[in-house]
């Protein structure tokens, strides 16, 4: 797991994000869940009663749903790993980035961009069919004040994920 770069001033415009505490309070949430979510996948801890509790304290308690269909999607149909850092880790990986821009994306109606986000790790079908869940989700991030910012430009591209690779076990990858 490579090391963060936590003094670097976010540009709204701009893909670079190293750090949590440089996104909004919906973008981090959105982060947390996904990275609590993939957690509950593994280890079966927190449970979708403790996860609903944190997100109902920002007014989404009903977005872990969606969150959760996200989750399944990738672990059912993902062709390449999703570098998800644990919960408590400040550093934002190029997944979780790519993972907020599909998401930001979604809320803000650029579903092609959303749908070539998402194609990094899962196959067309799948890419489609997950939008509907992120919708719903953005959605409810919107409604409660949570917007999330699309930014322009995309971090550094992520290695050939269409290469078959095997991934450790216990490693903190998604797949």
């Amino acid at each position: 797991m490579g090391g963060c770069v936590s003094d670097v001033s976010p540009s709204p415009r701009t893909g670079s994000i190293g750090a949590l505490s440089q996104l909004d309070v919906g973008e981090r949430l959105f982060i947390w869940g996904f990275r609590a979510m993939a957690q509950h996948h593994k280890l079966g801890r927190p449970s979708i009663a403790e996860l609903r509790q944190v997100f109902g304290h920002f007014g989404v308690g009903d977005a872990v749903f969606s969150l959760e269909a996200l989750l399944d999607a990738f672990a059912r149909a993902a062709h390449s790993p999703v570098e998800v850092h644990g919960m408590g880790c400040p550093c934002v990986s190029t997944s979780e980035t790519f993972l907020l821009r599909a998401v930001a994306a979604t809320q803000s109606g650029a579903l092609e961009v959303a749908r070539r986000e998402f194609a990094r790790w899962l196959p067309c079908p799948a890419a489609d069919w997950v939008l509907i869940p992120v919708a719903a989700m953005g959605r409810l991030f919107q409604r409660a004040g949570l917007t999330m910012l699309l930014r322009e430009a995309e971090p550094a591209p992520m290695p050939d994920t269409m290469a078959m690779r095997t991934w450790p076990v216990g490693s903190r990858t998604l797949h």
